[in-house]
């Protein structure tokens, strides 16, 4: 799987990118959201939804970043990548499928089933959503 994920980041596969902006300074937040998607034909093979966020209470600012990439094979999820930082802490995980099934995942806590089982659904969301995009 990890040799499909590096086909599919060395490609040159239609890309598209949005970004949505969220400054809300009565909250004291304000955020980015980059959204990439990557597919081939009907395919869709990669999406990325990539934030940067910044709070300020009580005049202490925190900032944190963070990713999810979706990467699909046939529209099928076979790996989800997500990184966050929130000053110098630092999670990296890695969520790997097959045949629409959670296989292995970097992950070593009570509830990894739950968030491999829910990432699923996202994705095939996101593969039902994002069809009308890459048409």
């Amino acid at each position: 799987m990890d040799s499909l994920v590096k086909l599919i980041n060395n490609s040159n596969f239609k890309t598209q990118r949005d970004t949505i902006k969220q400054d809300r300074p009565d909250y004291g937040i304000s955020s980015r959201t980059y959204l990439t998607m990557v597919s081939e034909g009907n395919e869709l093979k990669k999406y990325v939804n990539s934030f940067h966020m910044t709070t300020k209470n009580n005049g202490i600012s925190k900032k944190m970043d963070g990713e999810n990439a979706f990467y699909f094979d046939h529209n099928k999820l076979i790996k989800v990548e997500e990184f966050m930082s929130e000053g110098d802490k630092k999670m990296e995980m890695h969520w790997y499928y097959a045949d629409e099934k959670p296989i292995y995942n970097t992950l070593n806590a009570g509830k990894d089933n739950e968030r491999a089982e829910m990432l699923l659904k996202m994705a095939k969301g996101l593969v039902e959503k994002m069809s009308s995009f890459i048409k």
